[in-house]
């Protein structure tokens, strides 16, 4: 097991939104060899085959991902993962039950080990990296629409809206063998959140909504709470699951540690100063009233000494 030194503090939730009846997403953490693992997956396929299969994806990644080669690097075992957890799918899909034929899922993953995540996707569900306070894509779309895009026949607007929107060209389970997106090492810093989310969220909101809704000051499960609220105001039309996971300590948090610090100095000088004050006002006050009494107590003696000469 690789220690992962940096804190990670996770939000996630899951809402079936106001037109299914069910929830075919699924998510999921799980320690493995090669770090912190975080998933999630919507299934396709009918109430029952929907659900299995997002269960079934999310299984089988962890349990390659656990059993994985020490002799092997991280990449190789992502990909092995995938098509393993693909063929279990696609067979289960092809078993000749109804409730399962033709089901398949989406899968988006994050693994963390150490400082360095690793994003592995199939479908549409998406990764996202917040830093500063500004939200970058770090998954590309396996659907139609997407493609559209990439030759410039369509614009993200009008793939937003389009009816093939959701109409995917990779799924887990839909073909004998799958290709998953493997991403480049990504270097975290102190604070990067990482989003993972199904269509439910990306598929109503667009990047800037997200952006605009989220707050590198709020914690985790805030700012996951804010993300299903906006997929609800959206319409709600689709399951939406969301997990949003932070390296390190957000900005909040350090600028809280440093006026901690400074309370910690100020404080104690400043009830020191309002101490000190207090006794020179009192001497002050004191002062006053005894020179007003020997005033008073003059002026006594002068009026008494002019009726008696």
């Amino acid at each position: 097991m690789i220690p992962n030194k940096y804190p990670l503090t996770v939000g996630a939730s899951s809402e079936t939104g106001y037109v299914r009846n069910d929830n075919q997403d699924r998510m999921s953490w799980a320690s493995v060899p090669c770090g912190q693992l975080y998933i999630i997956a919507d299934g396709m396929g009918g109430h029952a085959g929907g659900a299995q299969a997002a269960a079934l994806a999310i299984h089988g990644l962890e349990q390659y991902l656990i059993a994985a080669s020490k002799n092997v690097s991280i990449e190789e075992a992502i990909r092995v993962a995938f098509e393993k957890t693909n063929l279990d799918v696609y067979n289960k899909a092809n078993s000749g039950d109804p409730a399962t034929d033709g089901m398949g899922s989406t899968a988006v993953m994050l693994l963390i080990s150490d400082h360095i995540a690793k994003i592995a996707h199939v479908g549409d569900s998406r990764a996202y990296l917040y830093r500063n306070g500004k939200l970058r894509l770090l998954t590309k779309d396996h659907t139609q629409v997407q493609r559209m895009v990439d030759a410039d026949i369509l614009t993200l607007e009008q793939a937003r809206n389009h009816p093939s929107a959701s109409i995917l060209e990779r799924a887990i389970g839909s073909r004998p063998t799958v290709i998953a997106d493997i991403s480049l090492d990504l270097v975290l810093n102190e604070g990067d959140g990482i989003l993972l989310c199904s269509d439910g969220l990306s598929g109503y909101a667009d990047d800037q909504e997200i952006e605009e809704t989220m707050d590198n000051s709020l914690a985790p499960q805030e700012n996951v709470d804010r993300l299903i609220n906006l997929a609800l105001q959206k319409g709600g039309k689709d399951n939406v699951t969301v997990q949003f996971i932070r390296f390190g300590k957000s900005s909040k948090v350090c600028n809280n540690n440093y006026k901690d610090k400074l309370k910690s100095i100020f404080m104690p000088a400043l009830f020191l100063v309002i101490v000190i004050g207090a006794i020179f006002a009192a001497y002050w006050l004191a002062s006053n009233v005894a020179e007003k009494t020997r005033r008073i107590d003059s002026l006594k003696i002068t009026l008494v000494s002019s009726h008696h000469p």
